[in-house]
């Protein structure tokens, strides 16, 4: 390592953003691979991966960590020898990881380990982080009336702030998009009418009504300002559901100009990718605006990953800006994104060194608060201030 890049090995990763392990773990090349793709299922999700850099990093980093040949073969053989829970354990050791918050809206509970197993598995503590849109679909099919739908999410929230949950997270970039706006009463109770009328009971039902969806969310929104409960957003680089170019984190300016919300800390998930420079910006410019950058998901590759990183810094200062893996479903994603996340910090705040814009201390300070001191405040967790 050049004496400019500083050594970040010995700083927690607080990974802010994270999905349950499945029950049911990849045995095949052709499984493993369609873990690091957000394609749907088919080739682009299956052989094409195979080619991709990100793919190729992947396997030569956990080649090196668990000392064997960077193929997936001889990984999953790695993988075979060991207990679950311990070569899980070992990962998230290896990866210096102090706490995970997991999105436990996907996978889906079924197929996923619950919380409670997770703090078991990784040995390390969770956080919980309450899904918007899953919980709303529940409670829509289960409530014949808008009232009773709001009643009982307001006291799911209630009750997600009361126990373990550290965070509410909105998925509407996938569903309807982030121009996210103010709805009447009124217009909720008809949209509700006719999502009901649509056949809500059927196992397949899912949410994508923008009226129900906004009117929910700014909901949701209004009680986090009051109890200062910080907001996930889910921002650019999603699988094919998504339309990217509803998922700029630009659209959601009337929510950080709107003062009833000010309160509320709003995280721009994995940064923003394209959007970077936008997200940057809305993190300069409003004091509850927050972005992460994830370093296992979305698949980039380290030059895409660099330029984030550089970008976030040369626009938002140190102080609003997070980190995470995104990791899902394995437990390779946590080490990988935490060993990435270290990797990019390393070698961007090493050039700021040797350019003059920083010295060593100030970089390792500012890695301290994007790796760590920043998601243990902001989410308010335990043992980890």
């Amino acid at each position: 390592m050049s004496s400019s890049r500083p050594d970040l090995a010995a700083i927690p990763f607080v990974d802010n953003h994270a999905h349950p392990l499945t029950h049911e773990q990849p045995h095949t090349a052709e499984e493993l691979r369609r873990h690091f793709s957000e394609a749907h299922a088919g080739t682009l999700a299956g052989e094409y991966v195979d080619a991709s850099v990100p793919y190729r990093w992947a396997l030569r980093q956990l080649g090196a960590v668990l000392g064997v040949e960077p193929v997936p073969e001889a990984i999953l053989a790695r993988r075979d020898e060991l207990r679950f829970q311990v070569y899980a354990r070992e990962l998230v050791a290896a990866g210096n990881i102090s706490y995970v918050l997991l999105d436990e809206g996907y996978p889906p509970p079924a197929v996923s380990y619950s919380s409670e197993k997770m703090a078991e598995l990784t040995g390390v503590p969770v956080g919980r982080i309450l899904r918007l849109e899953t919980l709303l679909q529940t409670l829509i099919a289960d409530h014949d009336t808008l009232d009773a739908v709001s009643l009982a999410f307001d006291g799911a929230l209630e009750a997600a702030r009361q126990s373990s949950y550290v965070a509410l997270k909105s998925i509407a970039a996938y569903r309807s998009g982030l121009a996210i706006e103010p709805v009447t009463e009124d217009a909720a109770a008809s949209a509700f009418r006719r999502v009901r009328d649509q056949g809500v009971r059927d196992d397949a039902f899912r949410l994508a009504d923008k009226t129900l969806i906004d009117f929910f969310v700014y909901r949701a929104l209004r009680y986090a300002s009051a109890h200062a409960l910080p907001v996930q957003f889910h921002t650019g680089y999603g699988d094919p559901d998504l339309d990217l170019r509803l998922a700029n984190p630009l659209h959601l300016r009337p929510l950080f100009e709107d003062a009833t919300l000010a309160a509320a800390p709003i995280v721009l998930l994995h940064g923003s990718y394209p959007f970077t420079a936008e997200a940057a910006y809305l993190a300069a410019v409003y004091p509850n605006a927050y972005l992460d950058m994830s370093f296992s998901l979305p698949p980039l590759g380290g030059d895409a990953l660099r330029q984030v990183v550089q970008t976030a810094l040369a626009v938002a200062p140190a102080g609003k800006l997070l980190t995470s893996s995104d990791g899902t479903c394995i437990p390779e994603h946590y080490w990988l994104g935490a060993t990435r996340a270290r990797e990019c910090l390393s070698e961007v705040l090493g050039a700021l060194v040797e350019r003059g814009e920083v010295g060593m201390e100030d970089a390792v300070a500012i890695a301290g608060r994007l790796l760590h001191e920043n998601a243990a405040r902001l989410y308010r967790l335990p043992g980890e201030a």
